[in-house]
């Protein structure tokens, strides 16, 4: 695993408040071949909620290409807060490469989405299978809240982000949520132009990380070397669990001569909870039909 030897280790109790908003998700299974239209063809929808701004965001996959669609709701999403870049840096153990939507093969629900290494025809292999849910009939209370977020149960919606719309609005017949299962040949971080903080140097933005809570909410922060010859860096901040809150990860990495935010792949298959009656089911990625139903009540309510 990349991050498993790590040259920097500290557990402290951050001090400076700092106060980030953050949605509790989680995932369920039903493997029924929902939604899928054409076997190299696949629509995925989500909502963004940014201040008073809130738009659906349809992602389009096809052989080659990957066609994002934003339709305002309430006011306008800046488009630096959509990830509509064709083209993503990776950074690897002793690898860099590119993930671009030119190379992406779509064959049912599967996204395959190699990954070429700079200067090279060496490849990573990485995909996601977004296995389905049938969201007919649910609504708000799906989803249960428990005292603790590991006491959280249910399918986690959008109705539940939305509070305005009425607690009985239930998903309409044909309603299905999209649940991501990646799969990697190596763990990486991934980011893109739009991921580019202020941030002179990776120690600043891990500074800044580590305040992100004002309580006595305990953390980890681990550095590694990455990239061609490991000669760049990338960071994560963890915040461990507690009764009021659940696990966050940061990620961030130092490239060139800028910091950038980061994502994290872990390697080999990574499969999300399916199981509401065990914990919490993420089904905020759902089909047209569900999406449809979502944006008349957003419209309607908001």
């Amino acid at each position: 695993m990349l991050m498993s030897n790590s040259i920097k280790k500290r557990m402290v109790i951050p001090s400076v408040l700092s106060v980030l908003a953050l949605t509790i998700v989680g995932c369920e299974e039903d493997d029924g071949m929902y939604g899928s239209g054409n076997s190299n063809e696949l629509e995925i929808n989500h909502f963004e909620r940014v201040n008073n701004n809130i738009a659906r965001i349809e992602i389009e996959y096809s052989d080659g290409e990957r066609d994002i669609d934003v339709t305002n709701i309430k006011g306008a999403l800046s488009s630096s807060s959509i990830n509509d870049l064709p083209v993503a840096t990776v950074l690897g153990n002793n690898f860099e490469g590119t993930l671009e939507d030119r190379y992406i093969e779509v064959d049912g629900r599967t996204v395959k989405r190699p990954i070429y290494e700079k200067g090279s025809n060496k490849q990573l292999n990485y995909q996601i299978r977004y296995r389905t849910l049938n969201l007919s009939g649910t609504d708000a209370s799906s989803y249960q809240k428990g005292n603790r977020p590991s006491d959280d149960r249910g399918i986690f919606t959008d109705l539940n982000n939305f509070t305005n719309v009425p607690t009985n609005a239930s998903f309409p017949t044909g309603s299905v949520c999209y649940i991501p299962v990646t799969k990697s040949e190596e763990a990486f971080f991934v980011f893109n132009d739009k991921n580019k903080t202020r941030y002179q140097t990776l120690e600043d933005w891990i500074e800044v990380n580590e305040d992100r809570f004002g309580d006595n909410q305990r953390y980890s922060t681990t550095t590694v070397k990455v990239g061609k010859g490991n000669n760049a860096r990338a960071a994560q901040v963890t915040f461990f669990a507690t009764d009021e809150r659940p696990e966050y990860n940061y990620y961030g990495a130092e490239y060139g001569k800028s910091v950038f935010d980061a994502n994290y792949i872990k390697k080999n298959e990574q499969r999300p909870n399916e199981d509401s009656f065990r914990g919490v089911v993420d089904c905020t990625l759902v089909n047209d039909v569900a999406a449809d139903f979502l944006e008349q009540e957003i419209k309607r309510y908001y």
